[in-house]
């Protein structure tokens, strides 16, 4: 199967003006949904570690916090951080995500980004190839600081992204 076709426009992290949620696009069309970044505090013995309001505790792994894998003392939810900047996490409920991550020790955040599927483009439409909902296109157009959403059939405009200030691309 040939890789997908990305606008060279597209790649990059993107905002909705109001919310708080980040839309990342990277070179070979992977799509990326993340919350903003939380607070990482890691206990002094390197076992344990809190990041935003979750506990977890150490249940493999030697190398420094977050890499290694993660037990929610709460939850159960298992959390694989990977050394290449990869997560899995399992939930206690069978329920399974991967996506990338981001330690940002200056400011002890943590932050990981969902991969939500594939995009593929053609100039005039964008195909959102999703892991749990199948495929869905739109039309679209896309510059330097906007990318709108467009309704396929009737052209109306759906949603507008603006690029997210900061480093150009992905935060990895």
């Amino acid at each position: 199967m040939p890789d997908p076709v990305i606008d060279p426009d597209l790649p990059g992290i993107w905002i909705i003006p109001g919310e708080a949620f980040t839309y990342e696009i990277d070179d070979e069309g992977n799509y990326h949904v993340a919350a903003p970044p939380q607070p990482l505090t890691v206990g002094k013995d390197g076992q344990g570690m809190v990041w935003g309001t979750v506990r977890l505790e150490r249940i493999g792994g030697t190398e420094a916090a977050p890499i290694g894998a993660w037990r929610a003392v709460d939850t159960g939810d298992e959390w694989l951080f990977q050394a290449d900047g990869n997560f899995l996490q399992r939930g206690s409920d069978g329920t399974r995500t991967t996506g990338i991550w981001v330690l940002d020790a200056a400011a002890s955040t943590l932050w990981t980004r969902e991969y939500r599927g594939q995009l593929e483009t053609d100039g005039a439409r964008v195909q959102f190839h999703l892991a749990a909902d199948g495929s869905v296109t739109y039309g679209y157009t896309v510059d330097a600081g906007a990318w709108i959403l467009l309704d396929a059939t009737s052209w109306e405009k759906l949603v507008e992204y603006h690029r997210a200030p900061g480093p150009e691309g992905a935060a990895r």
